[in-house]
């Protein structure tokens, strides 16, 4: 069983077949999406956590590793590489991105939609009071058969991060 399926329990069969699939095994996601950044801070920061670049119609490439203790997701946006690792500890799913670390707790709605829930996150291993950690809104669902997920990261006193997202298909999966 996978890092995933025990976070999610039960509620992992409650996911679209589609979800089911891009977390298991070793998956490639691909597609066009949207990546926005806020302001002129927001940008700065963008840059310095080495998130993806701003664009209308960026490329996305995620490959995706589906472990029994991990679960290791490399986005390339337009060449631009993005990782994160996740792991379990105690009921959070854990996700190591760059010197941020996010105690995150997943859902599954009742539509077979996972979403997001951020419950603490530290920088550099140092906590960020919950007055000033970020805000997230995060989803994956099943849209007409395609992969489409929504990931909105805002701040306190700077507003809007960086969102990105869109519909994208599940080109590859072997478990």
């Amino acid at each position: 069983m996978n890092v995933l399926k025990r976070h999610l329990g039960e509620q992992f069969s409650a996911l679209s077949p589609l979800i089911q699939q891009a977390h298991i095994g070793k998956i490639r996601l691909e597609g066009k999406v949207y990546v926005r950044q806020g302001n002129t801070i927001a940008r700065m920061l963008c840059r310095m956590l080495n998130m993806p670049d701003e664009g209308e119609s960026v490329n996305l490439i995620v490959d995706g590793y589906h472990q029994q203790h991990s679960m290791r997701w490399n986005r390339c946006f337009d060449g631009q590489l993005m990782k994160s690792n996740f792991q379990e500890q105690g009921p959070f799913l854990i996700e190591y991105l760059g010197p941020l670390k996010l105690w995150l707790k997943l859902k599954v709605d009742d539509k077979g939609t996972l979403n997001y829930r951020l419950k603490q996150v530290s920088l550099c291993r140092v906590p960020i009071p919950a007055w000033l950690a970020p805000g997230l809104v995060a989803f994956e669902s099943d849209q007409s058969g395609g992969y489409d997920f929504y990931v909105r990261i805002s701040l306190p006193l700077v507003g809007k991060l960086i969102e990105y997202g869109g519909l994208i298909s599940l080109v590859s999966n072997s478990k």
